[in-house]
């Protein structure tokens, strides 16, 4: 008896500490560390965590490296993790990606690559990303010219937050559209469901 139970305590213990092994790091933990003040833990956590392939954690030590505030500014190391983090379809960081390339910053400025990269965070819901390649589709700035899509990401981009913005642009499209277009754009819009490229 004694020797199953033994056993059975060995078993527990064994399997207790294979659940621990096995706890995936995550951007959510290394951000508990850091609102915490453990600035410097966090982001080695972080580091860890992007190695072992978590995208927002990538995207974290992008923010990191290219912000300054706790670590030098490096961005090159801020390009390779914001990197990881778009191919590991983190809006964010597909959006950050994108401005980079709208810009210049750190690359060469490229306005193609930009409008796709937004265009891609856009269909995944992100408002600041929908909001610029509206602004793309509207002139065909590094984009085939779309009013209807350029309507549709103005409409979609007011309703989470760039209100003032998307509400001069929408006025100053709506005078050159037709009401077909319009209704079009905004039956896209009722209709848009997040969930990629």
């Amino acid at each position: 008896m004694m020797k199953q139970m033994k056993t059975l305590v060995l078993a527990v213990a064994v399997s207790v500490g294979a659940t621990q092994f096995a706890t995936a790091y995550s951007e959510r933990e290394g951000l508990d560390i850091y609102q915490r003040g453990h600035y410097l833990e966090a982001i080695e956590y972080w580091k860890k965590a992007a190695a072992a392939g978590d995208s927002g954690s990538a995207y974290r030590l992008s923010e990191e490296y290219f912000d300054a505030k706790i670590v030098k500014r490096d961005m090159k190391a801020a390009f390779k993790y914001l990197q990881q983090a778009a191919k590991g379809d983190d809006a964010r960081a597909i959006t950050d990606l994108a401005s980079l390339y709208d810009y210049g910053t750190g690359v060469k400025k490229d306005r193609k690559k930009a409008a796709t990269l937004y265009l891609r965070a856009a269909n995944m819901g992100m408002p600041a990303a929908m909001f610029n390649v509206a602004a793309m589709l509207e002139t065909g700035d590094g984009i085939a010219v779309d009013k209807i899509e350029a309507y549709k990401f103005y409409l979609l981009s007011r309703d989470q937050g760039f209100a003032p913005f998307a509400n001069k642009a929408l006025e100053e499209m709506a005078a050159n559209m037709s009401i077909e277009q319009i209704v079009k754009a905004e039956d896209l819009a009722d209709n848009f469901v997040p969930g990629g490229y």
